[in-house]
């Protein structure tokens, strides 16, 4: 298998977190680089991605996976080895994907069109993408309304599903974490569980190594 990978982007950080801490997996890495806009040339469109984006997955059959929920999906299943961060059971799987959906539409893809809206991002998309920075303001209230939801919905619990790691905080975090740089009111001290959240998904060692990124060609984590 081989990755295309990146590491100034938030959805190849879901991915490379996902493969740290699943364990049982093998593949090849490829670096795209998309600040001189790698991936909106027409050969990475035309051979890997027709929307031009990171990350995706090249199976050995020549089949290319995109999206980071169906990437990590396909790697849990055919991992050998390591444990499912979907869950062991139908009902732990199912726990999972609710919480991959509710923080996918409430949290992650907000705070992306919130960056991806402001007047900065002009030169670095370089037309690939228009902003509209007057949608920002409510964009910021309505992000700020679910992370104030997901505070109550942390409260005793260590992850989001409960006792559980799984391949939900791997989503939300891998998202969030690059854009605390920009937008650092995403975890405010006021929200205690978020930020306890974010403080021990921080010490996780998938996440430091992800963070870094792969260093080598090929990745095992067998």
């Amino acid at each position: 298998m081989l990755l295309y990978d990146n590491t100034h982007a938030p959805n190849p950080l879901v991915v490379r977190i996902f493969i740290l801490e699943r364990g049982g997996l093998e593949l090849d890495i490829q670096a795209v680089d998309i600040l001189n806009l790698e991936n909106r040339r027409l050969a990475y469109r035309t051979n890997v991605n027709s929307r031009g984006e990171l990350p995706a997955l090249r199976l050995d059959d020549g089949t290319v996976i995109t999206e980071i929920t169906a990437i990590c999906a396909y790697l849990d299943e055919i991992a050998e080895g390591g444990n499912s961060l979907y869950g062991a059971t139908p009902t732990e799987r199912a726990v999972t994907r609710m919480w991959l959906r509710r923080m996918d539409i409430e949290i992650a893809q907000p705070v992306i069109n919130w960056y991806r809206n402001g007047e900065d991002t002009i030169d670095f998309y370089r037309g690939n993408r228009t902003p509209a920075p007057e949608a920002r303001v409510i964009q910021k209230v309505q992000i700020n309304q679910a992370l104030n939801m997901l505070d109550d919905e942390l409260e005793g619990k260590v992850y989001l599903c409960g006792s559980r790691f799984s391949a939900a905080d791997i989503l939300i975090y891998g998202i969030v974490k690059p854009m605390l740089a920009v937008a650092p009111w995403v975890n405010v001290p006021g929200r205690l569980n978020v930020a306890a959240w974010f403080k021990r998904m921080d010490d996780r060692e998938g996440c430091q190594k992800g963070l870094v990124g792969f260093q080598e060609e090929h990745v095992s984590t067998l």
